[in-house]
């Protein structure tokens, strides 16, 4: 059974995992969006590595209801951003329902990259 832990969102549309409104969904290459996302894609292929994968092939992930989940989501934390982070999450939005040209998906990715090296350092983690 998978745990997630209380902030986990799609990352598609960054709403939180919950029971009711948004189940979290495997798709062949291992990554997890809710149903709804998957759905409206355009191309069925993955919003982050672009694997491709087939509608019949989604799983369902199920939550271990013992674990009580956070009534704080991701939505709730968006409302408090700033200006200019909630400006990149739509343009990341926009990139991945739409599609985008290599040239904007390089500007965004030097935008975040921009912004995330005027944060302090204990809120930024490198992979």
């Amino acid at each position: 059974m998978l745990i997630i832990h209380p902030s986990s969102t799609c990352d598609v549309c960054l709403e939180g995992y919950n029971s009711v409104n948004c189940v979290p969904h495997a798709v062949a290459c291992g990554h997890i969006f809710c149903l709804r996302c998957l759905q409206s894609l355009t191309k069925l292929s993955c919003p982050l590595c672009r694997v491709k994968f087939e509608i019949p092939e989604v799983r369902r992930l199920h939550l271990d209801p013992a674990i009580p989940l956070s009534p704080r989501t991701a939505v709730a934390d968006l409302a408090k951003a700033s200006p200019e982070v909630r400006r990149m999450q739509d343009a990341i939005t926009r990139i991945v329902r739409e599609g985008a040209s290599l040239s904007d998906v390089k500007t965004t990715i030097d935008d975040i990259h921009l912004w995330l090296k005027g944060q302090p350092q204990d809120q930024v983690r490198s992979r």
